[in-house]
């Protein structure tokens, strides 16, 4: 090999660990639909499986939550560079998680609202949890989801104001897929009333938005300007949300998937509308 010859870096590989890790990603998903399609079909498999139950949720879920607190860093680490993503993950995760540490332990209550969310807990399905109420995964979770949105909401407006209020509500409309699949059809948090929406009190979209709009201007302020796309983010961000929708329909939880369907397309009308350019260079990653 001639001096000459480029060695490979680490630097020149982000995008195949990033392929790596989505791929990784999709079939944790692929998994844990499987393994309940397949409950729902056979339901004396759990004769079978019964005994290992609790690992096969959680392996797959805890390999997901890894997984998309990853796939950010990957797709933005190396346009914005390492340390205005890790400052921009770091602020992501402690909002978040200090936001749900006020809602898990009631620590802020207005005329008998729990805020910021409303009264809820995290079920063990999740894992560990910060102070013992919330799971080390959850913060991360913010982090990811958050900038996946603003990526999203700065392709249809190019105002700033705008891109973060509709990047606020791409997160809220996550949600309406997300509560149902994680209260109802399967019990990963709780809350403690029974809210108007399938268990979830409307005051949970309005924390949601409120937190999710406090991350998005730390992220206006660390990131300077600075371009926050990757053409991957249209699926990651379907990812998340099929997945709880998938869990719904497994689950008998019908409307709320409906809703939830509804509530998914939203963010992809508005592109369709605004940037379809976008949508094709994302459906374009899978073209040989």
């Amino acid at each position: 090999m001639s001096n000459s010859d480029p060695s490979p870096t680490l630097e020149g590989n982000y995008d195949l660990l990033f392929r790596f890790a989505f791929w990784l990603f999709v079939g944790a998903i692929s998994f844990s639909v499987a393994g309940m399609l397949l409950l729902r079909l056979v339901p004396s498999s759990m004769a079978i499986f019964g005994p290992i139950y609790t690992k096969l949720v959680k392996t797959p879920t805890w390999t997901f939550m890894t997984l998309l607190a990853l796939l950010p860093l990957l797709m933005y680490g190396p346009t914005l560079g390492w340390k205005k993503i890790s400052l921009i993950a770091a602020w992501g995760c402690i909002i978040g998680g200090a936001s749900e540490l006020i809602g898990t332990t009631g620590w802020l209550n207005v005329g008998g609202i729990a805020l910021p969310f409303g009264e809820y807990e995290y079920t063990q399905w999740l894992g560990p949890k910060i102070a013992g109420h919330v799971p080390y995964f959850i913060p991360p979770s913010w982090f990811a989801m958050s900038i996946v949105s603003l990526d999203l909401a700065r392709r249809v407006t190019t105002q700033r104001i705008g891109s973060l209020l509709l990047g606020t509500l791409f997160m809220v409309l996550w949600d309406v897929s997300l509560d149902p699949a994680m209260n109802q059809a399967f019990p990963f948090w709780e809350y403690g009333v029974d809210g108007v929406f399938f268990g979830m009190p409307l005051s949970n979209w309005a924390g949601w938005a409120g937190v999710t709009f406090v991350i998005l201007l730390g992220y206006e302020y660390i990131g300077k300007g600075a371009p926050i796309q990757n053409e991957w983010a249209p699926w990651v961000y379907a990812l998340n949300c099929i997945f709880p929708l998938s869990i719904c329909l497994l689950r008998d939880v019908y409307l709320p998937a409906l809703i939830g369907g509804l509530a998914t397309l939203v963010p992809f009308l508005l592109l369709w509308r605004y940037n379809p350019d976008s949508l094709k260079r994302s459906v374009s990653l899978f073209r040989g």
